[in-house]
């Protein structure tokens, strides 16, 4: 089985392990992490990921400028943010962007779980 590329792009120490935590269960994704957003901008630019998790902001990189990214080295991206009760407006905004889905600090496990269900059946 050829692995999926996905980009873990999260500084918040506490959501990096929940969402690890979740991704145990999903052995078809080759993953990448960074708690860097510029790291992160980096990595978009130079390959292509089939999924890519991502605050919607960190270390002054915009979400919108992450999918952006992400959709120009693979037009069928499935980018998912994870953002703060504050940033719903800007994540509302991602999905008009064309992001697949968003989840709430704390991430809810189940959600993020079933999300990724989702996306290894359907999009990838």
């Amino acid at each position: 089985m050829v692995k999926k590329k996905l980009l873990l792009a999260e500084d918040e120490g506490y959501v990096v392990n929940r969402v690890q935590e979740i991704l145990k269960d999903f052995p078809q994704f080759e993953i990448t992490q960074t708690t860097d957003g510029s790291a992160a901008r980096e990595l978009l630019k130079a390959e292509a990921f089939d999924v890519v998790i991502a605050d919607i902001y960190m270390n002054g990189v915009s979400g919108l400028e992450l999918l952006f990214h992400a959709k120009t080295t693979n037009k069928d991206a499935c980018v998912i943010f994870i953002t703060g009760v504050n940033n719903a407006d800007l994540a509302a905004k991602a999905l008009k962007e064309g992001a697949f889905d968003f989840v709430v600090k704390p991430p809810d496990l189940s959600r993020l779980a079933s999300i990724l269900k989702l996306v290894a059946l359907v999009k990838i």
